[in-house]
């Protein structure tokens, strides 16, 4: 479980540098459709150039890129966050001492138990 518990937590600081890619991808793509194009264009929310333009398109395809990636990446991100905090959970229950985990009798059980033995001696 401790395997389990890091490989997680190592998926997860990979899903976060996902969301750097897709965040540095959205934004190069933004400022490349705003640079090149005199006047944009746009589908849905994502800005492109107009197609007369050598570099037409590649704006909207590293905007919509790094949207992709970025949405990835957060989903994944807490996935495994989720998916570790359940393994340490698991690993916290499953390493409590068994003398903790013993249901402890009451002082009338205690009571009970040894007036039943002490009856036992004296017949």
């Amino acid at each position: 479980m401790y395997r389990k518990a890091e490989e997680n937590a190592h998926n997860e600081i990979l899903a976060f540098l996902m969301t750097v890619l897709g965040v540095n991808l959205l934004l190069g793509g933004l400022i490349v459709a705003i640079l090149v194009a005199g006047e944009l264009s746009w589908f849905l929310i994502f800005p492109y150039a107009l197609p007369q333009k050598s570099s037409a398109y590649i704006g909207l395809i590293l905007t919509f890129t790094g949207f992709l990636i970025l949405s990835a990446g957060f989903i994944l991100v807490i996935h495994y966050d989720r998916k570790r905090k359940w393994y340490i959970k698991e690993i916290e229950k499953s390493s409590l001492p068994k003398k903790w985990k013993k249901d402890y009798e009451t002082v009338k059980q205690i009571l009970e138990e040894y007036v039943g033995k002490r009856k036992k001696e004296s017949s």
